[in-house]
């Protein structure tokens, strides 16, 4: 789980992130980003209904994604706020896989150090 430091909760927080925030898309995720003041990364994650009706499914998707950001948290440059936005696409899909496009999108945003 993610520590409370590293967690967006607010909405103000979100609505600034995505009037401002740069954007970048895959098949399965659409990521908003935008430089804090912090020294340290801060993710939040969105799943809509339209993804699942199933709150099983959307908190399972949720575990996944904190986990694939709590790995490579250490490899990423810090000092930004990062908003995932889930497609339905990403119900079925395995760990692997889900990590492999988180790192494709930060490659793209030149997140890596």
């Amino acid at each position: 789980m993610l520590t409370k430091q590293l967690r967006l909760v607010k909405e103000k927080d979100f609505k600034k992130i995505f009037k401002l925030g740069r954007s970048s898309y895959t098949k399965i995720f659409r990521l908003k980003i935008l430089a804090n003041e912090l020294g340290t990364n801060r993710y939040g994650i969105v799943i809509s209904t339209k993804v699942s009706k199933k709150a099983v499914e959307r908190n399972k998707l949720k575990r996944q994604l904190r986990a694939v950001f709590k790995t490579l948290d250490k490899k990423l440059i810090p000092g930004f706020d990062l908003v995932i936005v889930v497609s339905p696409i990403a119900l079925n899909q395995e760990y692997k896989f889900i990590q492999s496009e988180l790192e494709r999108i930060f490659l793209v945003l030149k997140l890596f150090k």
